[in-house]
């Protein structure tokens, strides 16, 4: 069967549009900085001012990799589905420090907006359509989101046995684990099968069946040629296309593991002695606590509560895990600003 491609290049988000997301990501980036309290962020800055460089270049590079696995899922979908193209010609892709624009600002979006954190996925789409048209941008952010999903639970797998090593020994601990394990090994397989099985027209069905969204699903309906070209080009992960799904894999777990160096530096910025292993914990189980508690608004409250908690169970002073949180605070400030003005960045070529 045929499936039909929307046109390669579409209009570009509008400058209107740019500047609405600007406004709305200004404000609550004041926001934040207002209910942090100017005053005492300014002290926190001065005070974390040679560890808050590293971190912020440590997280440059993660967003890299991010970059890096999106970009591959998007050559994986350029292969021919039955849009035109000679079998094997790759369709064009786009440039790694667009990409890498585009990658910021839609972190930046997601971290911004309240409850959910999926502002950012619209973003995308719309920042990328215009070089790789809006069915292949939208497949690759379906795709993106994924992999990103399946690396998270694969980076809290592998921090399991060091949580065992470096939390108190107990038979509660060792079947908590050991039920974690199972859970997050569960999920995984799950979303392996999901992705194999028509996600997107199966998504579709389902929401039909909800009463509260069919209405939603009755517009989606409209665009189920759309939807049949994302499940074409997702089946292209398992099949030739399964190096560059691999890869995608690798990129991300490798972000995931870079990322908990911040810990070792804000760490040795407070006086603590903590190896890179249990970095590893304090990560997996800091982002484990946010991914459950995603409802709250802008991690208020979380974050630092989540850190007090991780440094009491790993045996440091909880105090001074809400300094860590507070520093990271900082660190997240500073990516969500170089993301707003990656906004503009993101524009078409032609604009």
């Amino acid at each position: 069967m045929t499936i039909p491609e929307l046109p390669a290049r579409p209009p570009a988000l509008s400058r209107r549009a740019q500047g609405v997301i600007f406004a709305f990501g200004l404000v609550a980036f004041v926001s934040l900085i207002a209910r942090a309290g100017v005053r005492e962020t300014a002290a926190n800055v001065y005070q974390a001012r040679w560890v808050l460089g590293p971190i912020v270049l440590v997280w440059g590079g993660v967003y890299a990799c991010n970059t890096v696995a999106w970009r591959l899922l998007l050559g994986a979908l350029s292969v021919n589905h039955g849009d035109g193209r000679a079998a094997g010609v790759r369709a064009p892709t786009i440039p790694f420090v667009r990409a890498y624009a585009i990658t910021v600002a839609s972190f930046a979006i997601n971290y911004i907006t309240p409850f959910v954190n999926l502002g950012g996925e619209p973003f995308r789409i719309a920042a990328a359509a215009p070089y790789v048209g809006t069915s292949r941008a939208a497949a690759s952010v379906v795709c993106f989101r994924l992999v990103h999903t399946m690396a998270q639970l694969t980076f809290w797998i592998t921090a399991l046995p060091l949580a065992y090593l470096a939390l108190p020994h107990s038979p509660e601990l060792v079947a908590g684990l050991a039920g974690i394990a199972v859970v997050f090994g569960g999920v995984l397989l799950v979303l392996f099968g999901l992705a194999r099985q028509k996600t997107a027209q199966r998504t579709l069905r389902l929401m039909g069946r909800l009463p509260l969204i069919r209405r939603v699903a009755a517009r989606l309906e409209r665009n189920r040629p759309v939807l049949e070209n994302i499940d074409a080009q997702l089946a292209a992960l398992w099949g030739p296309e399964r190096g560059r799904f691999v890869g995608a894999m690798v990129a991300e777990y490798i972000g995931r593991a870079l990322a908990v160096v911040e810990y070792c530096f804000i760490t040795r910025a407070i006086g603590l002695d903590v190896s890179y292993l249990t970095a590893f914990v304090i990560g997996a189980l800091s982002q484990f606590f946010l991914n459950m508690l995603f409802f709250i608004p802008f991690d208020v409250g979380t974050k630092e509560g989540g850190m007090y908690l991780i440094f009491r169970l790993l045996r440091l002073p909880a105090r001074l895990g809400i300094y860590a949180a507070i520093v990271m605070r900082l660190r997240e400030l500073v990516w969500i600003a170089i993301g707003l003005a990656f906004v503009w960045l993101s524009r078409d070529r032609a604009d």
